[in-house]
């Protein structure tokens, strides 16, 4: 398991199964990664896994077996390839940064709690050139920073 993934509990893995063994072909016992995207997408639940989404989205054509789709529920946070598809997702006016606004509906959206005073901050210590917002690149290496100091620790 990489720095940055959480455990995945024995429920979780159970349910992962149960997705698999629902979608999965009979035939191969492989998932089909287009197929699944498009159930995702006609059942309106790929608003509420938008992470996933996009990690299959870069698989799309492939066909899985239960490991390599399981693989897909873990989400190693600091590499930057996930970082960039986290972004993608709280950038949602497609600015390339994230402003105040966005960083309060997505802290509020994931639950993340975060106070006005800490999106102030997070914004003010990314040294950003712009008021009020943040460039991909600038948060990515404060992320990185924190991480840095937080293994000195």
């Amino acid at each position: 398991m990489n720095q940055g993934d959480k455990p995945m509990l024995q429920k979780q893995q159970q349910e992962i199964m149960e997705i698999f063994n629902e979608f999965k072909s009979p035939e191969t016992n492989l998932l089909n990664v287009s197929e699944f995207l498009e159930i995702l997408q006609t059942t309106g639940l790929d608003r509420n896994c938008e992470l996933l989404v996009k990690k299959l989205e870069n698989l799309r054509g492939n066909q899985l077996d239960l490991n390599q789709f399981t693989e897909q529920f873990n989400f190693n946070y600091n590499l930057f390839e996930n970082f960039e598809m986290i972004f993608q997702i709280m950038d949602t006016t497609n600015s390339g940064k994230i402003s105040k606004d966005e960083l309060k509906k997505q802290s509020e959206f994931w639950g993340l709690q975060l106070s006005e005073r800490d999106i102030e901050i997070m914004i003010n210590y990314s040294g950003s050139d712009e008021q009020d917002s943040v460039s991909k690149e600038k948060l990515w290496s404060l992320l990185q920073q924190y991480q840095n100091n937080k293994m000195l620790q």
